[in-house]
């Protein structure tokens, strides 16, 4: 019995085999992990469950080393509660999610091991057809809902780096209901709306970082990086070295005589000029409106709202006159902007 190890080496030897193979601990059946870094990509939408599933269908993820460098580009499902699972060397990275970028955008270029962070750009790229009518130049059909996630992590030598990334709209939502007081015009059959002056490109760093609830804090780590904690947001930064587009939108008049149209766009910012004009048999047919003032009057913070969804009611008096107004109530929230920050 004298060779028999103590209880105190078992538990000694126990102890130091934990700290060389990692763990994952997360299925339960997994005795090392895979992979180095698990990020997890939640949508919540107007309440605190993650509901990303049932807005997102699929993710592109890009990573950068420290250098700013494209390492990896990976495609992800729209499965439940999806997760970023990477294995990735020891250092510092910067992740660029978009949700349900597809065959309407672009990039203009993504090679891995020489494309920096600050040249990759997103583009819409869904021109109205020529042989529509005559081809007027920088118009777009309705692109992708498009979503965006941005965050900046460390892998350790050891260990698993977990993280949350929230997706926000990357996309501007807009159902325009046009109504008349007086006599409607002829509906010709050939009837669409545009949306002019929205941006056309994106690049894949943030413009502006929203604090989420609960508020996010800050901690500095031995090796100088600094991480936080809470929920941060990010809006992605238009290229302003791409010219505005319009966005066009064939419309019918229904039995009411009433016009629908529903835009999809990139996001629209607080100091943008968004025009919206209708026309039919070739002519306008009511007033063009710019939407500039109506954000201003409504005081909706376009730069930093997190859920750009809106619906406009456009009414026209006798006179031509132009009522602009919220179709949906529920879109105030205390009295403050449509459409704001949730």
């Amino acid at each position: 019995m004298k060779n028999k190890p103590s209880k105190i080496l078992i538990i000694l030897l126990l102890w130091a085999v934990s700290w060389v193979v990692p763990s994952c601990n997360i299925d339960g059946d997994l005795e090392e992990c895979p992979y180095n870094a698990r990020l997890e990509y939640w949508y919540t939408g107007t309440g605190q469950a993650n509901v990303l599933p049932d807005y997102i269908f699929k993710m592109k993820e890009f990573v950068f080393d420290s250098l700013q460098i494209l390492r990896q580009v990976n495609g992800l499902g729209g499965k439940k509660n999806i997760a970023a699972e990477l294995n990735l060397p020891p250092g510092r990275y910067t992740l660029v999610a978009w949700g349900n970028q597809d065959s309407l955008s672009s990039l203009n270029e993504a090679e891995i091991g020489r494309t920096k962070l600050s040249d990759i750009l997103l583009y819409a790229n869904n021109p109205v057809p020529p042989e529509t009518r005559v081809t007027v130049p920088l118009r777009q059909q309705n692109g992708e809902p498009l979503y965006y996630g941005y965050a900046s992590f460390t892998i350790k030598e050891w260990g698993v780096t977990r993280q949350r990334i929230d997706m926000v709209h990357a996309h501007l939502k807009l159902d325009v209901t046009v109504k008349w007081k007086g006599k409607a015009p002829t509906d010709t059959g050939d009837m669409y709306m545009l949306l002019s002056g929205v941006p056309s490109a994106y690049r894949f760093l943030p413009a502006f970082e929203v604090k989420g609830s609960p508020y996010s804090t800050y901690a500095t780590a031995g090796d100088g990086s600094i991480t936080r904690s809470g929920i941060w947001y990010y809006i992605p930064k238009r290229s302003d070295d791409h010219a505005l587009v319009s966005h066009e939108v064939p419309v019918r008049m229904d039995i009411t005589r009433t016009v629908n149209a529903t835009f999809i766009t990139h996001r629209i910012g607080s100091d943008d000029h968004p025009v919206l004009r209708l026309y039919g048999d070739g002519k306008l047919l009511i007033k063009e409106i710019d939407l500039y003032k109506y954000f201003r009057t409504m005081q909706i913070d376009l730069d930093e709202n997190l859920r750009q969804e809106f619906s406009l009611l456009i009414e026209v008096d006798e006179s031509g006159g132009i009522l602009v107004s919220s179709a949906i109530v529920s879109d105030w929230i205390d009295g403050g902007s449509i459409g704001g920050i949730l």
